[in-house]
């Protein structure tokens, strides 16, 4: 018999996933990493959290939303962006982007191989 949960343990789980979303990628930038039509499993990141190396949600100020990897900071404090396919948008064209604009941090990737961690 399954009790309904208390309401400690309600607001607990709410808080918990109130910054997850799940979102479908569009595009080949990140192949082999990333297909159009995979899914993305994001959560909302903070400037100060920023590493290059993991691939991130941008609102970029001229493509709109893009999902890249960080490639590197900049003394300036900005960040360079790459897609994993040597054919994406290169980073010269994307621009150094100001850490406010990298919204969220892309964690599992939900591909029809299965799920993987990012």
């Amino acid at each position: 018999m399954l009790l309904p949960p208390t309401r400690r343990l309600w607001k607990s789980s709410t808080r918990t996933y109130k910054n997850v979303r799940l979102l479908r990628v569009a595009g080949d930038s990140m192949l082999p990493t990333l297909s159009a039509g995979d899914y993305v499993l994001s959560i909302k990141t903070k400037p100060r959290s920023i590493r290059p190396g993991l691939i991130y949600i941008i609102n970029h100020s001229d493509l709109g939303r893009i999902i890249k990897r960080v490639r590197s900071q900049q003394d300036s404090g900005t960040y360079m962006l790459c897609g994993d396919n040597p054919n994406s948008t290169p980073s010269a064209v994307i621009g150094p982007v100001s850490p406010e604009r990298i919204i969220e941090r892309a964690i599992l990737a939900i591909t029809k191989s299965g799920i993987r961690k990012l």
